[in-house]
């Protein structure tokens, strides 16, 4: 009976990921022409397969959250090029925006939104009965999951607008790169605040609670220094041909979310970050522009693939009726995107050599993606692993929902605005310069 319903389970997971495959080449296809990212068509073909009551109920739906998420991430840190900014002379510009941008809009975030979220409470009846305390630790993650920038969600912008291949374009893969790791240390330090002025839902005591935070960012980074090290050697010394770079990228990647994140649960996105990272800094700097463009391109394929998958999985987990009720906070969340990204623009980047409508594009949106929904999906997880909390004491499943909901309706919403906006504010500064 058991090898039976593994060999069902198997053959349903094969079935449904080849479906999704040739659905998300169809969704992309439908998106180009409508003028948004065929990856929202996914997001609600799953939520409609939920409300059919469609489902694979032995799919690892959880697993295929953290693996596809841990390739997103190793692509992010892939797709960094320092010395595209350094002959441009803004990588300092970028760092900073990238690093002090992202704090600082997590600040605003965390005060905004936590208003916002008791005011819904209080007056339209949301989270009925969930404590204050816990409505805190929900902002939290909603705000480490919205605060990183996403690299996909810029690409389908760039790719709509002729010639959109400038500065811009290495400004966001470090704000990619670098906003992950920041949205995760203060997310962490958050939670330790948190629960400090918590204490009933701590099962470490503090010194021990700050080890085991300690231990994980250690070893996710050790961890993706040798990995990444380790494949660069692999792909200088190992691979015969172009064809086998992406299967040696992959294998790394799902070796570094097993070390990690099964073996010890710790790490595993930091550690697919940093590897990619120190792949890109690594590889780049001992191999030809042909290999390199060989290997961004491969990987940009796997990459898209992740997307999708973790779009229609996101969907599929998601109750319609409850998304929709939360779509005004999601709502009242974007708005808060909206107003503090060209506050962030103009107090950290100060880049004298990048064009003013350049400068008017990267103020006037921040691409959030896949990378916000895998994360705050995963957040139960990394609660219980990295901090010992009862999640099931802490966050009932209409809290969890309720943090997935937000998350998902300010990806949608930041995704549509900048798929129809941004192409038309950049028409209208070109049309105004002539």
């Amino acid at each position: 009976d058991q090898v039976s319903r593994l060999h069902f389970s198997f053959e349903t997971g094969l079935m449904a990921l080849s479906c999704l495959l040739i659905l998300s080449i169809l969704a992309e296809k439908i998106g180009l022409r409508v003028g948004i990212p065929g990856a929202i068509f996914l997001f609600f073909a799953g939520l409609l397969s939920h409300i059919s009551g469609f489902s694979f109920e032995r799919f690892p739906l959880e697993e295929v959250h953290a693996i596809a998420l841990s390739v997103l991430l190793f692509f992010s840190g892939l797709s960094f090029d320092r010395s595209l900014l350094k002959k441009s002379r803004q990588f300092i510009s970028s760092v900073r925006l990238a690093v002090l941008g992202t704090g600082f809009s997590i600040v605003f975030w965390l005060i905004y939104l936590r208003f916002g979220i008791g005011f819904f409470q209080s007056s339209a009846g949301y989270l009925v009965g969930v404590e204050s305390s816990v409505v805190s630790l929900m902002t939290v993650v909603i705000v480490a999951s919205i605060a990183v920038q996403d690299w996909n969600a810029f690409v389908f912008v760039s790719e709509k607008i002729k010639d959109f291949k400038g500065i811009l374009v290495d400004i966001f893969k470090v704000e990619t790169a670098i906003s992950a790791s920041i949205a995760v240390a203060v997310a962490e330090l958050s939670i330790l605040i948190w629960l400090q002025l918590n204490p009933g839902f701590e099962s470490y005591n503090g010194d021990e609670l700050l080890s085991q935070i300690f231990y994980g960012i250690c070893l996710g980074s050790v961890t993706g220094l040798v990995l990444g090290l380790m494949l660069t050697i692999v792909i200088r010394f190992l691979v015969t041909s172009n064809s086998q770079l992406i299967l040696a990228a992959l294998a790394f990647v799902f070796a570094g979310y097993v070390v990690t994140f099964v073996v010890v649960n710790q790490g595993g996105y930091l550690c697919a970050l940093v590897m990619g990272v120190v792949t890109s800094l690594a590889y780049r700097s001992s191999s030809t522009e042909s290999e390199i463009a060989f290997l961004s391109k491969s990987l940009d394929s796997v990459n898209m693939a992740s997307e999708a998958i973790l779009f229609f999985v996101v969907g599929l987990g998601l109750d319609a009726a409850a998304f929709l009720v939360h779509l005004p906070i999601a709502f009242y969340a974007w708005i808060g995107i909206v107003l503090i990204r060209p506050i962030s623009v103009c107090f950290f980047f100060r880049g004298n050599n990048v064009p003013l409508r350049e400068k008017i594009l990267l103020a006037s949106f921040s691409p959030k993606g896949a990378i916000s929904m895998a994360l705050v999906v995963t957040a139960p997880r990394m609660l219980e692993n990295t901090f010992g909390l009862d999640v099931s004491d802490a966050l009932t499943p209409g809290s969890f929902n309720f943090m997935a909901d937000v998350v998902c309706g300010v990806v949608l919403l930041s995704m549509i605005f900048k798929s129809l906006y941004v192409p038309a504010l950049y028409k209208k500064i070109l049309s105004t310069e002539k």
